[in-house]
């Protein structure tokens, strides 16, 4: 007498790899696409932190930080030594004096499709894409 053998036939496995290699192919382009908007969120986050921290340097100081680093050496720190460094979350942080004020750029390192992002003294972000922003791009909605 045989024993009935039980398992999978090779059919049945090759149909669940291409069943959930066809969800993967649907799921992985928007799980990119979040991951995106998740890092610009975060930049236009951190330049709003520089900017509440070059408002309170001012305030302090009687004048706007040379740079990032001005605002992470104060004590207590204004910002935190990650983002004084100038890179956070797949963006790179650059802060400069401007006469009376300041600019800060916000620039993608990952990806050139991602927008650059543009603050200054007067508290607007502003955005482009494919290149970097400045004080004339559209500010941020």
């Amino acid at each position: 007498m045989r024993r009935a053998e039980s398992g999978f036939t090779l059919i049945e496995l090759m149909i669940v790899v291409a069943i959930i290699s066809i969800i993967a192919a649907i799921a992985i382009p928007n799980l990119m696409v979040s991951l995106a908007s998740g890092r610009e969120a975060a930049a236009i986050g951190s330049l709003r932190t520089i900017g509440t921290a070059a408002e309170q340097f001012r305030m302090r100081n009687s004048q706007y930080p040379v740079g990032l680093d001005d605002l992470s050496s104060q004590f207590p720190a204004l910002i935190d030594e990650a983002l004084g460094a100038g890179q956070r979350n797949g963006y790179n942080f650059d802060l400069e004096a401007t006469p009376g004020g300041f600019a800060c750029n916000a620039d993608p390192d990952l990806s050139p499709d991602a927008r650059f992002f543009f603050l200054d003294h007067s508290g607007v972000i502003r955005q482009a894409n494919g290149s970097q922003a400045g004080p004339g791009s559209t500010p941020v909605q």
